[in-house]
């Protein structure tokens, strides 16, 4: 029994005819579809070769258009290289998937199906995670346009949320806000964003002076302040433009308003704003310039006595009748109560 199987192995194995037949198929097959499949998987990999040197020409460019310090473009130039090799794996995976259904379809098989089965995955997921998504695209495009970056002084949404940016992914924001409170913001939820420390930013203060005052006299002493304090050394980095008097703003209830603007490094207009009240202050003091407070006059009548105070009482120097013991008035000016 056992010698007939090892014959007929061996007979199978040793069936020469047989195996010249099944290689010829296997060369009809390979001169069929070897050189498409050769063809794709070339051409895929120059696909990806070029895109990775068009996305790296293209993060060289906007590493170029950076912006502040020396730690602001450090950081600015890792941004871009993390979200263009982001972009670069994206784009190679897609290349890639793509031609590997391209070599499925040439050994035979049905992608059909495949296709298919990735498209109801698909869609159960983006209902499941349309919210992840919407966030993720968001945040590519904040960093892609470099809306804020860290350090920054934003508001969020109208003001609904502010303060420093201290972390920005590509699905959330976090800020810091100035009592300490960290918000952590989902980036698809932002609609509209307030920079504050963008380029440059802008000082702008009101000073009000009281009527009385002579209103060129006020905008020089105002002006030669802010310009004396633009020419210190401890100051002059932070001023971008010369400090500049408009002039009068409005004629306010009590006070003529002047207004003073001047162009400040991002972050520290603040600082320059509450220094130059400051000397704002002192400077219209030393001038003698009033700068004016609400304030409410009384008038109040001396109290009557004898027979005008007796009037006042029975309402008849009013003319409107007297009053009874209960206070009440004569509606028919009678003179005489109920």
């Amino acid at each position: 029994m056992e010698e007939t199987l090892d014959t007929n192995l061996a007979e199978n194995v040793l069936d020469v005819p047989r195996m010249v037949a099944a290689w010829q198929e296997v060369l009809v097959w390979l001169k069929a579809h070897a050189a498409n499949i050769i063809i794709i998987l070339v051409v895929a990999w120059l696909l990806g070769v070029l895109s990775r040197i068009l996305i790296g020409r293209i993060a060289k460019v906007l590493e170029k258009t950076h912006r502040g310090d020396e730690i602001a473009v450090l950081e600015q130039e890792k941004r871009v290289k993390t979200i263009w090799s982001l972009f670069a794996v994206t784009v190679r995976v897609v290349i890639y998937a793509i031609a590997v259904l391209m070599i499925l379809a040439e050994l035979g098989i049905n992608i059909t199906a495949l296709l298919a089965g990735a498209g109801i995955v698909g869609i159960a997921l983006g209902f499941g995670a349309q919210t992840v998504v919407k966030d993720l695209l968001a945040g590519l495009f904040i960093l892609i346009e470099d809306q804020y970056r860290m350090g920054d002084v934003i508001e969020v949404n109208g003001g609904a949320f502010g303060g420093t940016v201290e972390k920005v992914s590509v699905r959330t924001t976090w800020l810091r806000a100035f009592n300490g409170n960290l918000h952590i913001i989902p980036n698809g939820s932002i609609e509209a964003v307030t920079n504050y420390t963008h380029n440059w930013t802008r000082v702008l203060l009101d000073f009000g002076i009281s009527y009385g005052d002579d209103i060129d006299t006020a905008a020089q002493v105002i002006k030669d302040t802010a310009l004396a304090m633009a020419r210190e050394s401890e100051w002059e980095h932070v001023f971008l433009s010369a400090p500049e008097v408009l002039g009068v703003e409005k004629l306010d209830d009590s006070a003529v308003v002047l207004r003073l603007i001047a162009q400040a490094v991002p972050g520290d207009q603040w600082k320059v704003a509450r220094e130059l009240r400051r000397r704002v202050k002192y400077a219209l003091d030393e001038a003698g310039v009033t700068i004016p407070f609400p304030q409410i006059s009384v008038s109040y009548l001396k109290e009557p006595k004898g027979e005008a105070r007796q009037r006042m009482t029975d309402g008849s120097v009013y003319g409107y009748g007297k009053q009874d013991e209960r206070g009440r008035l004569d509606a028919y000016g009678g003179g005489e109560g109920e």
